[in-house]
């Protein structure tokens, strides 16, 4: 188990509405069954006290749990379609998560992570994110 900074540079787009930040987090990597998993708690103040884990299946899929206020599990596979239930303070939302790139380069305990996906519900796009993961041992 090793302690990770990572950095989150994500831009958001629904329709017209352009959205993009920056924000870094305190983390944990360790290599569990083979698979490398990153866990931190969600930087961004909206999110409350969201608990995330990202298991790297491959370089071109990666399973992203939310454990808290938010509860879902993304499965972001490039090229590949998924579906899931996100939770929020607000109610339920059934999702499918269209994943057009997926990069996942963790050589050791420092690398990145680029995901490039849209986000549908009853056949309407309700968001295209891209989200760059640095990821850094400290």
């Amino acid at each position: 188990m090793r302690s990770v900074e990572i950095e989150f540079v994500s831009e958001q787009q629904y329709h017209d509405d352009r959205e993009s930040s920056k924000l870094k987090a305190k983390g944990i990597m360790q290599e569990t069954n083979g698979l490398k998993v990153i866990s931190y708690t969600e930087p961004d103040e909206e999110m409350g006290k969201c608990e995330t884990i990202v298991k790297i299946i491959n370089n071109n899929f990666v399973e992203m749990s939310r454990k808290g206020v938010y509860e879902t599990t993304f499965l972001i596979e490039e090229g590949k379609t998924h579906s899931c239930i996100y939770r929020t303070p607000f109610g339920e939302m059934s999702m499918d998560i269209v994943a057009e790139r997926v990069n996942a380069q963790i050589p050791d305990c420092s690398g990145k992570i680029l995901l490039c996906y849209r986000l549908e519900s009853n056949g309407e796009i309700i968001g295209e994110n891209n989200l760059l993961m640095k990821i850094n041992e400290v």
